[in-house]
């Protein structure tokens, strides 16, 4: 076998080093682009989270479930634009886990995980995003002790929701429902009167109506 020189030997290192510099590489996104991307995914989530409150108000349930999906398909478009985005991914969650609903779906250990991961994801992009810090606590109120569920961690999560929401309507009616279900009904009402006051300046007459159906679930004071 030949032998290289010492001059030959540096000058296929010199190719071989200018071969692998000109490979293409993992470029880094133009800066302009990249704002522009950040720039559409917000618009997008925005108008996604407006899809969510109609979808959310709407009576009828066929038009509701095409409001869903719809929604859906926005968070969806956002978060091609922007994975880091937060907002876009939670809502994303919401309308997955509403239309599981809809379609009244069987809570089961597969389809929890994945609900769960998509909640857990919102809250690593974001560990003090309101409405997912909210759900967290609406997840671990609502799920059984087996599954999960943990009421004095449910209290912890909803009251971090509305630090940092002070506006939270929803996080305020779970808090209340949380109480109830630990035998403090005594704490709901105060809650439930803001969540009414809230919801009235906002225009949300769904959400008055879920304060109302839970505060006539208390019981009634000895």
């Amino acid at each position: 076998m030949p032998v290289m020189n010492g001059t030959r030997t540096s000058a296929v290192v010199a190719a071989l080093l200018a071969l692998l510099v000109g490979m293409p590489t993992a470029r880094a996104e133009d800066p302009d682009a990249r704002g522009d991307k950040i720039a559409r995914c917000a618009d997008l989530t925005a108008k996604a989270q407006s899809l969510l409150d109609a979808a959310e108000a709407e009576p009828d349930k066929e038009r509701k479930v095409e409001a869903y999906k719809k929604c859906r398909d926005v968070a969806r478009e956002a978060i091609a634009l922007d994975d880091t985005n937060a907002d876009a991914h939670f809502v994303l969650f919401a309308t997955e886990g509403r239309l599981q609903l809809i379609k009244g779906a069987v809570p089961n250990p597969i389809s929890l995980y994945k609900v769960q991961g998509r909640l857990d994801h919102v809250l690593e992009l974001d560990p003090q995003h309101p409405a997912g810090l909210a759900a967290k606590g609406g997840m671990y109120r609502q799920l059984p002790w087996a599954l999960g569920g943990d009421l004095d961690k449910a209290e912890q999560y909803l009251k971090r929701a509305i630090e940092r929401d002070p506006n939270s309507i929803g996080a305020r009616i779970e808090l209340a429902a949380t109480y109830r279900d630990m035998g403090r009904a005594e704490r709901c009402d105060a809650l439930l009167e803001k969540a009414i006051a809230i919801a009235q300046e906002q225009g949300k007459l769904h959400r008055i109506a879920e304060a109302e159906a839970l505060r006539a679930s208390l019981p009634s004071p000895r």
